[in-house]
């Protein structure tokens, strides 16, 4: 299978930073959302949350990667500019 060209643009760097950054906002968010769910066991509460913190991890992973791509992409162009 082809590489398509954006693929060439991240390193293995920019995936580990990317999965580390995730990581931080999905424990992050399970632990602010605690508040926020209904029910009063503590333990059920934070299995809530953590289940809540699953698609608002993963749109953070997608937005990471479509700004470091963008950004990636850029600095290339403008450094085949100034050649």
């Amino acid at each position: 299978m082809e590489n398509a060209p954006y693929q060439k643009l991240l390193s293995p760097m920019h995936i580990i930073i990317g999965l580390v950054l995730t990581l931080l906002v999905y424990i992050m968010m399970s632990c602010l959302l605690v508040p926020f769910t209904f029910s009063p066991d503590a333990t059920i509460a934070q299995l809530q949350a953590c289940l809540t913190a699953v698609p608002i991890a993963a749109v953070f992973w997608f937005s990471y990667h479509m700004f470091m791509v963008v950004l990636m992409d850029q600095k290339k162009q403008k450094a085949e500019a100034t050649k």
